[in-house]
């Protein structure tokens, strides 16, 4: 299975990134898709249209239940078939949708990472599912609670401000830091004015990372969220939709 994580400051356009590329992995007739909203903002079942999935927080309250109800049986026991069920309620046509939620208190999912890292072993990194995608919280948070323990492409979007761009070295700093195994950086610049882009590629190659392109500005996008529409009613000759389907075939031929 190929492990996506997007990433990068607040405001760059990391979750429509996610949304645009699961859309193209869908228009390919590409199987086994997995949408993973990890972000507290949970924007990205918005985008899809997907709203309603349950929650992973919500699980863990029905997890807290079933373990006094049933001290019989193993945590882990309990926290698989929710997850299964949890999966099987997020289909999609032509994906599945899974939002992490809030996590407990102030969005800290600490008393499940070990049981959840277990499940996705067995279920999510298993045969189930060929590519998840993973919208991550804005800046390096998600990795520094190594809820992200394994990725094979990091794909970080920028503009081209000072911190977008000073974010994509600490990504990288923090991976190392906690020990997550990411394969390949990768960077998209977003929202950013087409003679900043030479800026944003020489500081990605700076720092070892393949420059995919940009997200040129589509006034497509404008249109679908007033409608309440997801990319998936974006045409085909969309400047956005363009535009991604070449960082897909980078993607999928590296």
């Amino acid at each position: 299975m190929k492990i996506l994580g997007f990433f990068g400051k607040g405001g760059t356009g990391k979750t429509t990134l996610t949304a645009l590329i699961l859309r193209e992995l869908v228009r390919r007739g590409e199987v086994g898709l997995l949408a993973v909203d990890a972000d507290a903002n949970e924007c990205l079942a918005s985008l899809l249209g997907a709203e309603g999935t349950p929650r992973l927080s919500d699980m863990l309250q029905k997890y807290k239940r079933q373990r006094e109800e049933s001290p019989e049986l193993t945590g882990l026991d309990i926290f698989q078939n929710l997850f299964d069920t949890l999966l099987m309620e997020g289909e999609q046509e032509g994906y599945d949708m899974l939002i992490m939620g809030r996590g407990e208190g102030s969005g800290c999912f600490c008393a499940i990472n070990d049981l959840l890292q277990a499940v996705f072993e067995k279920t999510v990194e298993g045969e189930n599912y060929n590519y998840l995608l993973m919208d991550c919280e804005a800046g390096v948070e998600h990795i520094a609670r190594k809820t992200s323990g394994k990725i094979n492409d990091a794909i970080i979007v920028t503009d081209a401000s000072k911190v977008s761009l000073d974010t994509l070295k600490r990504i990288k700093e923090v991976a190392s830091e906690v020990g997550t195994t990411i394969e390949n950086y990768y960077v998209v610049a977003n929202k950013t004015r087409p003679d900043m882009l030479d800026k944003v590629e020489k500081t990605a190659e700076s720092l070892g990372f393949k420059y995919l392109g940009a997200i040129p500005e589509d006034p497509n996008f404008t249109e679908i969220a007033y409608e309440g529409k997801s990319v998936f009613d974006l045409p085909d000759d969309s400047p956005a939709v363009i535009a991604t389907k070449k960082i897909t075939d980078q993607l999928l031929g590296a």
